[in-house]
């Protein structure tokens, strides 16, 4: 891949002169953070990763949330995780934008006169942190005066009942409170102004900030927005948060290895909005951290123990702790430097190894990372280590661009910071480390089957199911119980190994394809994945499947079954009356073998023609490819030769969005006769006009 400098993707007149849109300037400012990217770079990545409308970006290190709102921006769901409460206080709160601004305004009008009331009638001391809540923030990092400010305005805005507008009122005072009200500076770490704020505006710049936020509600007002969830929780388990194969992409800037404690960035506002109350609380929230500084190590820490003796990063460690007895550096900090090096490398291996399950067959992942040089300089390329632990994991790396270049604090050099680019291929990944070792067990078998019978310029390979018996015993493999499990993981979930697929021009592809009873044969064709188009309109259909069939369906295969049933939608799609003859249909066809089908339905229509209606159901990760379609035509030319037969496959894009397709055969190819999405509502998501404008087109 070629190497670029992502910064040159706006125009820095642009950024100087003001010149982005008001909604990119203020929703990225209504919480100050240090941010590790701008979201330009996250509408690159979008449209280079081709995400669109039915796509889910998860951002698992969110901060204060530029994944997200970039996403929402482009009506694209997404998912956000982040362990420190302030910044996953202020990234929920940006993806509000359905509340209404008159309510906000009249809110917080009622606040501002109060407010201001209160301070005027209060002449004695002022309101101030307790002793265990000072000693969590840097000293002198607020003066008395504006603090007293502050803590009248959070005790009126705690006082309303929790809402979203009550959330988004203290947002607008968090961001007040450090901008300006408080001493606080920030550079590569946070600190304290030399010259003290004595007093600020606290009330009127409150007020003026939250008309800010509003007007940016104000611009959104009307639009159709993608959903936004964020979640406050340890990247590195997500079992709580994200299901299995739910993600098609991630963005995201995980904390580098380096000396600083993100917590101090946010620690003021984080006890003034009593997130922390005490040094456990603190602790607790530490616990929850990716290991990347010094400050936030325990002793029960174990992630160190994923890296393995003697690989590139023990061997990084080992030169950090020379090198600080070589120097005589004897503080406990620095004590610690090569340990946190193995912490931090070993988390994101634990959080790389954890996003295989939520991860969707071919989803691709960037992150921002960066170079460095914090521990007594020794340079950490931290972006060619996650490569390398990414590709162990499974993944393919797709490249590594350059984002921009920094000047180093330690050592005056210019750092690198990179964005390293993967692509999942790995398949399904429901039961963690023992899925993986299936996968490569599997792939051990499919190339010795696939090599035993393959020569040099053959565009069919031909191959016996039994084969795969005598190869696992020569390899001291174990073999699956259901021996067609390896080659239903080929056609429908899992990419080929390297090797076979290195064999294919650009435009092939290796399909499996029955040819008797436990006969395969490997033939190369022109690519011939079927998914559903992104631009194609959602027809809606009201609901008519019972809630008690909602609840007790056990997979996506079934729910979809059950939805095509109870919804009639393959009588809508057809425009034929259709019943259900008979679910997973296995039998066998001469010259094919042993074949399945999902569901078979038979029609007819108003002129008496008699339809077989063969129907392939997938899930959201799952493939549909044109053997299925082509053993279809084989089941009804074998079974039902004197009705019409009319091939379906139904997949879901989403819950409760449903892609229908209809398949013909001429000849020998298979091709796509009619498509149509159609999706799922209860009665208050149809409206009358919607009604009318399909009774127009229809």
């Amino acid at each position: 891949m070629v190497i670029k400098n992502l910064e040159d993707i706006v125009d820095p007149k642009d950024l100087k002169n003001n010149k982005l849109q008001p909604i990119d300037r203020a929703f990225h400012d209504w919480y100050r953070f240090v941010l590790s990217y701008p979201p330009h770079l996250v509408r690159h990545y979008i449209n280079q990763f081709e995400l669109c409308e039915f796509s889910t970006i998860l951002d698992p290190f969110c901060g204060t949330g530029t994944t997200l709102v970039e996403s929402k921006k482009q009506n694209i769901n997404s998912v956000g995780i982040e362990a420190n409460i302030m910044a996953h206080f202020a990234s929920k709160v940006k993806t509000y934008w359905h509340l209404e601004p008159s309510e906000i305004k009249r809110a917080a009008l009622g606040l501002f006169n109060k407010a201001i009331e209160i301070f005027a009638k209060e002449q004695g001391g002022f309101r101030s942190f307790s002793a265990e809540q000072k000693e969590l923030i840097l000293k002198n990092s607020i003066s008395d005066l504006p603090l007293h400010k502050c803590l009248i305005l959070f005790e009126l805005i705690n006082s309303l009942k929790a809402t979203p507008i009550k959330d988004f009122l203290l947002l607008a005072l968090a961001y007040i409170a450090v901008n300006s009200a408080s001493n606080l500076k920030f550079g590569p770490e946070v600190g304290v102004r030399k010259k003290k704020k004595n007093d600020a505006n606290v009330f009127g710049d409150w007020f003026e900030r939250v008309h800010l936020m509003i007007s940016d509600l104000e611009n959104l007002a009307n639009g159709t927005y993608a959903s936004s969830i964020c979640y406050n929780a340890d990247s590195r388990i997500v079992d709580q948060c994200l299901s299995d194969e739910s993600i098609d992409a991630i963005i995201t800037s995980p904390p580098y290895p380096n000396e600083k404690d993100y917590t101090r960035t946010t620690r003021l506002e984080s006890v003034l909005l009593g997130f922390l109350a005490s040094k456990n609380d603190l602790k607790a929230l530490k616990k929850n951290l990716l290991r990347s500084n010094t400050r936030n190590v325990y002793v029960a820490d174990d992630d160190d123990k994923l890296i393995e003796p003697g690989s590139r990063i023990d061997l990084l460690a080992r030169e950090i702790e020379r090198r600080r007895i070589a120097l005589n550096k004897t503080s406990g900090f620095e004590k610690q430097y090569h340990r946190v090096t193995k912490l931090y490398f070993g988390g994101m291996k634990r959080h790389l190894a954890e996003m295989r399950r939520v991860l969707k067959y071919g989803a691709k992942l960037a992150y921002v990372v960066g170079d460095q040089a914090s521990y007594l300089q020794v340079l950490i390329r931290t972006g060619e280590i996650l490569a390398d632990i990414a590709m162990d994991l499974g993944y393919e790396v797709m490249g590594i661009d350059l984002f921009r270049t920094r000047i180093s604090t330690a050592t005056g050099k210019q750092l690198r910071e990179e964005v390293l680019l993967l692509h999942w291929k790995g398949g399904s990944f429901k039961n963690g480390r023992s899925a993986m070792k299936k996968q490569n067990r599997y792939d051990q078998l499919i190339k010795k089957v696939f090599f035993n019978n393959y020569k040099e310029g053959d565009r069919q390979v031909f191959f016996d199911r039994d084969e795969f018996e005598p190869i696992a015993k020569s390899l001291g493999l174990e073999l699956p119980k259901n021996l067609g499990d390896i080659i239903y993981s080929y056609r429908y979930r899992n990419l080929l190994p390297k090797s076979i697929t290195d064999l294919l021009a650009e435009d092939e592809e290796w399909i499996i394809r029955s040819i008797g009873k436990g006969k395969y044969k490997f033939a190369k064709s022109a690519i011939h994945r079927i998914t559903p188009n992104p631009r194609l309109s959602k027809i809606k259909i009201l609901d008519s499947t019972p809630e008690i069939i909602r609840k007790y369906a056990l997979n996506d295969e079934q729910a979809l079954l059950a939805i095509l049933r109870y919804n009639r939608l393959v009588d809508i799609f057809l425009g034929v009356t259709c019943y259900s003859l008979q679910s997973h249909l296995r039998t066998s066809v001469p010259g094919t073998g042993q074949v399945e089908t999902d569901e078979i339905y038979v029609g007819v229509s108003k002129g008496g023609q008699q339809y077989i209606i063969p129907i392939q159901a997938k899930g959201k990760s799952e493939q549909l490819g044109i053997v299925q379609i082509e053993q279809d035509f084989s089941v009804c030319n074998a079974k039902f030769q004197h009705l019409i037969c009319r091939p379906i496959a139904a997949q879901f894009m989403e819950e409760n969005l449903i892609a229908l397709f209809e398949f013909e055969q001429t000849g020998e190819e298979v091709s796509i006769k009619d498509e149509k999405h159609y999706l799922i509502v209860p009665s208050r998501e149809l409206g009358i006009d919607e009604v009318s404008r399909y009774n127009k087109t229809g």
